[in-house]
């Protein structure tokens, strides 16, 4: 039986640091899906944020990837072994993976807000380097003159 109590109690242990990595890694999701949302409105707008902007999206995904490997090494101990996951891991594991969908879902609608912008400024762009490349030309036409 004590081998028992110490796998057990190790098992718990274990239990509790993944538990404490998933509700960690949600804060993590929550806030990369407020920066989306938020981006995502500035989109909408046709502004383009603050020049921080990107870099705040690179390291919220940062951050993402960081969380998902603190998850991965709590889960490690409990994947092929005969230990079970209480309803709290399995609850805590359900709605984790409902923010990921969320975060899932606000990346694509942003990526293809993103390509819609492009679409219609690359036109805007060409003209505009079209009329530079004109008065370009009109002024040494002039200085020739």
């Amino acid at each position: 039986t004590l081998m028992v109590d110490r796998n057990t109690s190790s098992s718990a242990a274990g239990e509790k640091e993944l538990l404490f990595c998933l509700t960690e890694q949600s804060g993590v999701f929550r806030d990369a899906v407020q920066l989306l949302e938020s981006l995502e409105a500035a989109a909408q707008r046709r502004e383009l944020g603050t020049p921080d902007s990107v870099s705040q999206l690179q390291r919220a995904l940062e951050r993402v990837v960081t969380a998902q490997k603190k998850v991965e090494k709590a889960h490690a101990p409990f994947r092929g072994s005969e230990n079970v996951l209480s309803v709290d891991i399995k609850r805590s594991l359900k709605s984790h993976e409902e923010l990921l969908r969320s975060l899932i879902g606000r990346i694509d609608v942003l990526q293809g807000m993103f390509e819609e912008i492009r679409t219609e400024l690359v036109p805007q762009l060409d003209i505009e380097a079209r009329r530079r490349s004109m008065h370009a030309a009109y002024r040494q036409s002039l200085k020739t003159l």
